[in-house]
């Protein structure tokens, strides 16, 4: 993929649980061939943008590597929505996956997305379920060819295009 490609932020009260849905997530986009670069707490250097305002930081960098064609999934913790939706307006070919856990803990300062693209409970019911309708959402809006070897079902395809279209993205 030449040009401009997507960024895609996952996120969520659980860093562990946002780093296991982006790690397989970039999986899938390298079976498809694409340039893909993780950007989590484990990718050396980004202690360095640490502190207020790392959303920015990251933004940027993600940015960078989208105009020159690279796929990024981000993984980093970023708890209020009001930073999350700041980062949405300097990445407009974004979409957010919001991996929220089962039981929620109380007293955690993570502010929930209100319009995420995605939503995700783990543990999932079926593994991998996630991250096929992150795929599918990704290719519905035209930031990613749709895969040769996945067949949609209509209904698949009507939830996706349902959910984006209630949020305004369609």
């Amino acid at each position: 993929m030449s040009g401009s490609a997507f960024s895609v932020w996952v996120t969520g009260p659980d860093p562990g649980a946002a780093d296991a849905i982006a790690e397989e997530l970039a999986r899938r986009l390298v079976a498809r061939h694409l340039a893909v670069e993780v950007l989590d707490r484990r990718t050396p250097g980004i202690d360095a943008l640490a502190g207020e305002g790392v959303e920015r930081r990251v933004a940027f960098a993600t940015g960078l590597l989208a105009r020159h064609g690279v796929a990024v999934v981000v993984a980093l913790p970023v708890a209020t929505r009001a930073a999350r939706e700041r980062v949405r307006a300097e990445l407009p070919r974004m979409i957010e996956v919001y991996v929220r856990p089962a039981h929620e803990a109380g007293g955690t300062a993570y502010e929930p997305p209100e319009r995420p693209e995605v939503e995700i409970t783990v543990p999932e019911p079926s593994p991998g379920a996630g991250v096929e309708q992150a795929l599918r959402t990704l290719e519905v809006l035209d930031l990613l060819p749709r895969g040769e070897d996945r067949a949609y079902s209509e209904e698949e395809e009507r939830e996706v295009i349902r959910r984006l279209k209630a949020f305004g993205y369609l």
